[in-house]
């Protein structure tokens, strides 16, 4: 099928103490004016994991973008992305010796490492945007993948709520730079200017850390988290927090309030409005650690959140700072030049972001279902979704700005209000599978990772003379938000019919679902988007026949020849659907009473449910 070059879609995506404080934790000030649906929100969870790329994790999973992905950059040799080159490799393609995404197995492969997460060997696998230096600019390892039945939980749990396929790591780099992005906004500024590219912690920062705005703004909220919290709570780097004198407002940000009293909090109820999970060390998912007791914690945090009396009105967002040095596919949007700072290891400009994609699944009554969450976003993604909630004043003033977010992470990334359908709630618990508790050593301290290398099986390798292309799950998800490429698409009218191509191959067509539903979506159902022109606006390929798109005659639609005819995708996040109108007339795509496609001036009653779809 027909791909667009590495570059254009880079640049496509360019447009787009141990004590409790004291008082009552969940009193603090009702907000002020927000977006519609945001009040019923009293309660926000934020807990961020470590260390995984979405590739790593959900490269296969159904529904997502993943690596069945029909926009996949194509390199200078012809080949895709997933075809990386590698010097070690004696498998050649196209006279280039390569290294295949591939299957960590066996008993050990939880604890098998990827890549470096490091500034420098990401930088490399970047690679000025080819985005082709993975195995040889970073490790071989680095693209290695887990599946469905080794992280079972997670796939559960993503699939009884909405996960982002299209959410980055802000900056190219390791842990201490991505965290101090989600707590403030940005990792440069005071002392003089300096740009956080790598785990340094020996300067205090200087900058304004978002929780501090919320205090300002009367907003309740409290970091919890062990001793044991991995050196992880951005907080303590900052110089407010660690010359902050003791009491109750460095008790919330970097005092020991531990997960116990968190979990005890939601039972009662007394949840603050705002809380940060900060896991321990051998449970963060980091490499070596194993998923599966990150899985044990997830479900903690998880149940809590679901059992709570106050379930119907939280929301909790489970992300991880950044890819850990495995690979992911989706080259991500990066900064014009003009933001670029200076690299401290090779002396040259460079990018700060984005960086590679990570998981982020969206835990709440509004987020049922096993969606998928299409809008590109990063960890300033999560702060701008803050200013929305807290809302604005009278003035039309945010009461507790992210301001250290620059324009050009406001104008590329999400908010993520869209992934929240207010109108459709489901407050029914999911029944997600049981995680096993993580051991622990004679001195108490969890050892799951130490248990992990005990085991038998080997570590996982390259397999270099015997690579296969990975495979994907067949299946689903309806998308929320505004579309973005790299994903199969189904559409179905508001009528309950899937728009397809006719047998002869020129007709548009609608058909009516049956009892088995979108399980029905087969390939020559299903289209993809090349972005063209300005935001939301793409041509609609046929992906069985790549050069037929859907253009218009008249008023009739129909499949014709690749002209360059292009639809805008206006979303809609109540009922989650999607308007699609014809760029040259402003017409809108619709089935009428007989289940007929046409072309409309009026944008209701017509509509359409989009799925992403792996085939």
């Amino acid at each position: 099928m027909k791909t667009i070059s590495i570059s254009v879609a880079a640049a496509l995506l360019l447009a787009l103490g141990n004590a409790a404080p004291t008082g009552p934790a969940s009193s603090g000030s009702s907000t002020g004016s927000k977006l519609p649906g945001l009040d019923k929100i009293k309660h926000v969870v934020y807990f961020m994991q470590e260390n995984r790329s979405f590739d790593m994790y959900y490269g296969t999973m159904a529904g997502v973008r993943g690596f069945q992905d029909p926009n996949i950059g194509i390199q200078d040799n012809g080949l895709n992305l997933l075809y990386q080159p590698d010097s070690k490799s004696p498998d050649k393609k196209n006279g280039t010796s390569y290294l295949l995404p591939y299957h960590f197995q066996g008993n050990r492969a939880g604890c098998t490492p990827g890549g470096s997460n490091m500034w420098a060997p990401n930088h490399r696998a970047w690679n000025d945007g080819k985005y082709n230096n993975w195995p040889d600019g970073n490790a071989p390892a680095s693209m290695g993948y887990l599946t469905r039945d080794q992280i079972p939980f997670h796939y559960a749990l993503a699939e009884s709520f909405t996960i982002c396929d299209m959410y980055f790591q802000s900056i190219i780099g390791s842990t201490d730079p991505n965290r101090v992005v989600w707590m403030s906004g940005t990792n440069q500024g005071p002392p003089n200017n300096y740009v956080l590219e790598d785990n340094t912690e020996s300067i205090s920062l200087g900058w304004e850390t978002y929780p501090q705005n919320l205090t300002k703004a009367n907003i309740t909220w409290q970091v919890f988290q062990d001793k044991d919290n991995f050196d992880d709570n951005a907080l303590a780097w900052f110089a407010y927090w660690r010359d902050l004198k003791n009491g109750p407002e460095k008790q919330k940000g970097v005092g020991f309030v531990g997960l116990q009293d968190f979990y005890d909090r939601a039972a009662k109820g007394t949840l603050p409005q705002f809380s940060i999970i900060v896991g321990p060390t051998e449970l963060s998912e980091h490499p070596s650690n194993t998923p599966q007791a990150g899985a044990w914690l997830q479900q903690q945090v998880v149940n809590a959140v679901m059992h709570s009396p106050k379930w119907n009105e939280t929301a909790l967002f489970i992300n991880y700072d950044e890819s850990g040095g495995y690979f992911d596919h989706v080259v991500p949007p990066t900064q014009p030049k003009e933001l670029w700072v200076k690299d401290k290891f090779t002396g040259q400009m460079a990018p700060d972001g984005l960086g590679p994609r990570v998981p982020m699944v969206i835990v709440s009554p509004w987020t049922r279902g096993g969606h998928v969450f299409s809008e590109v976003s990063d960890h300033t993604s999560t702060l701008r979704f803050m200013e929305e909630w807290v809302g604005k004043s009278t003035d039309g003033k945010y009461l507790a700005p992210a301001g250290l977010v620059d324009d050009w992470h406001r104008k590329t990334t999400s908010n993520l209000v869209n992934v929240f359908d207010f109108d459709n709630p489901d407050y029914s618990i999911p029944e997600l599978p049981k995680t096993t508790m993580p051991t622990k050593n004679i001195f108490g301290m969890w050892d799951p990772t130490e248990m992990c290398e005990k085991l038998s099986d080997p570590k996982t390798k390259p397999p270099y003379g015997n690579q296969t292309y990975p495979t994907v799950e067949k299946g689903s998800k309806l998308i929320r938000g505004a579309l973005t490429e790299g994903r199969a698409l189904a559409m179905v009218s508001h009528t309950g019919s899937l728009m397809r191509i006719s047998t002869g191959g020129e007709k548009i067509e609608l058909q009516k679902l049956t009892k088995r539903g979108t399980s029905e979506f087969g390939r020559s159902d299903l289209f993809y988007l090349e972005p063209v022109g300005a935001l939301q606006e793409y041509m609609i390929r046929s992906l069985a026949n790549p050069e037929k798109c859907l253009d218009v005659w008249g008023t009739e639609p129909l499949i014709s020849e690749c002209k360059g005819t292009s639809w805008v995708f206006e979303y809609h996040a109540n009922d989650a659907h999607h308007h699609v109108r014809h760029k040259g007339t402003d017409m809108y795509l619709g089935a009428n009473d007989e289940a007929k496609i046409h072309l409309s001036k009026e944008k209701h009653p017509s509509h359409f449910k989009i799925y992403s779809v792996t085939y």
